[in-house]
This record gives C-alpha cells, structure tokens and sequence, in this order.
C-alpha cells in the first residue's frame, strides 16, 4: 500500500508539473485557447435546487460554460444559459457514478482551464471581499485541485419559516457547520478520481480557506423530508446498498429531525471565521452550529 501510495504521487506530481509548465506559458495555444471556468452536475428530479443552482453558476462563469447530466428525470425545463446532457436512469450506483463525473470532468478540462463539479445542492463561494467571482478565483489560482471550507447550512431554529427559494438563501439561514465531509476538492485542472460521495478523491489537494462551499441540504425541514421521500424510493444498486454508499439519502425521517435538533441545540452566536478552520479540515474534525460570516450572506 505504501508504494502504490508513492507511485500514485508521483503520477499526480507529473501533472501538476504539466499544469504549472503551461499556466505559466502564454505562448501555448492549448492554455490561451482553453476558457477559465466550466461547472456541472448531475440531477434526478431536482426541479427547485437546479433552478436555484443554475441561476447562480451562470452569473459566476456565464452562459454556455454550465453543464447539466440529467440522469433520468421525469421531466427537465431548458434552462437558458446551460447544456444539458440526459443519459438514462436505470438505478445509482455510487461507484458508476463517481466514474461517470470523472470521465465528464476530464472531457471538459479538453475545453477548460478549470473544471467544478457539485451537486446542485452545493454553491462554492469565493471570499466576496478578495474576488469578484469564481472566474476571477481561479484566473488567479497557482494550485491545481483545491479543497474547501465546508459548511452545512442548517435550519437553525425549530418551527422557522420555509426557506423563500426566490429570495437569498444564506441571509434566511445565517447559520452552519463546517463538516469535514463538506470540505471536499470539487474545482481543479487535472483530471480527478473521486471516491463514492466525492468527499475524497485520488489528488493530493490544497486547502484555500478563501474558498467556501454552502451545502443547502438542511437548510430547509420540509424540503429536505420531501428530498428524503424521493431518495429512499429510488432503485439503488446491491451493490450501493451492501457498501453503504448513500446511506445519507436513505435514513427515516425521525433521524434526520434528530439530527438536525442536535445542531439547534448547541448552536453558537460567534461566527464561524473565528475557528481554527485549517487545523478543523486538516484533523478530520468537525464544528457546532456557527454564524456564517456576514460577508457570504448576500452571496445568493
């Protein structure tokens, strides 16, 4: 295992040299051909998130640099701006699907300087303060596969109204908690093997705390209840259910309820930025309930 761990960083390095060579090269058509930004996702029946999600990956990387991989919807609006991709829905199997998104990713990075995949429930957000957006974060990135800080919006407080999806979100839900499984390397320009989950992949990452990534999945109860309903009915593989894999996307409601109640119950008034985020992500820890930065509220 040791050696395999070895030879797999070296291969990694020789990209990473590859990348750095040619960002630094103007020279080399490959790079000034290549736009800076794509982002993609892969949905089924999420009608009310990809709204949201592709309303605001547009206005970071601008029309016709948005991918969508519909796998087997019901139904799917055209949405102005984005590429839609539908492939057949015939059961999920984490491990085809984290190969699928490899594959897409790569295929994109043909076209693309750098290649972002989320969920569509996952909105990256580069410090407001430092960058005007995510094409600008990364016209000025040195690093190749970049990881970031992870937080859970939650529902923050029992019995709140539901979330108003046509207004910002964050300034409705100021409240989160950094989960290492959110603090994941989604946004790089070397191809990447995610695991089942894609909160860990086969590259050796850097950690940009200007770099954080909103998960919406417990921001709303009710939303999330009905999400959960459709999860648990899908026709998931023997295979995904003996490994566990989306074990998440599977649980009764009462456990999720209690698990969102145990956050309220220690929620704390500071905000998040006074933590120790890096030494948080690099020991694999995770925080309470925390106030998410006032820079990030307007952010969508």
């Amino acid at each position: 295992m040791f050696i395999k761990n070895i030879i797999k960083s070296i291969k990694y390095s020789l990209r990473c040299i590859n990348f750095k060579f040619h960002k630094n090269d103007t020279s080399d058509p490959s790079i000034l051909n290549k736009a800076p930004l794509a982002v993609f996702t892969m949905v089924h029946n999420e009608h009310q998130m990809l709204r949201i999600w592709s309303s605001y990956y547009l206005k970071q990387v601008g029309e016709g640099n948005v991918y969508i991989i519909d796998h087997g919807s019901d139904h799917i609006k055209p949405l102005k701006g984005c590429k839609i991709i539908s492939i057949e829905h015939s059961g999920i199997d984490e491990i085809d699907r984290a190969k699928q998104i490899a594959d897409f990713q790569k295929n994109l990075l043909e076209k693309y300087q750098f290649v972002l995949f989320t969920d569509c429930d996952e909105f990256l957000v580069a410090r407001p303060s430092n960058y005007l957006s995510l094409v600008d974060y990364v016209r000025n990135q040195k690093n190749p596969t970049i990881q970031c800080v992870g937080i859970d919006v939650i529902e923050h407080e029992a019995d709140l109204p539901p979330v108003d999806w046509n207004q910002p979100i964050l300034a409705q839900r100021p409240y989160g908690a950094l989960r290492f499984w959110s603090c994941k390397a989604l946004l790089s320009s070397v191809p990447v093997t995610w695991q089942p989950g894609f909160h860990t992949c086969d590259a050796p990452v850097t950690l940009d705390t200007n770099l954080w990534m909103f998960h919406l999945k417990y921001a709303d109860q009710k939303h999330l209840l009905n999400r959960l309903k459709l999860t648990r009915s899908l026709k998931w593989s023997d295979r995904a259910r003996a490994m566990q894999h989306g074990a998440s996307h599977r649980v009764p409601d009462a456990a999720m309820i209690r698990f969102i109640q145990n956050f309220q119950k220690l929620r704390h008034e500071t905000s998040l930025e006074t933590l120790d985020l890096s030494k948080l992500v690099e020991t694999g820890a995770e925080s309470p309930m925390h106030a998410i930065p006032e820079i990030f509220l307007k952010a969508f």
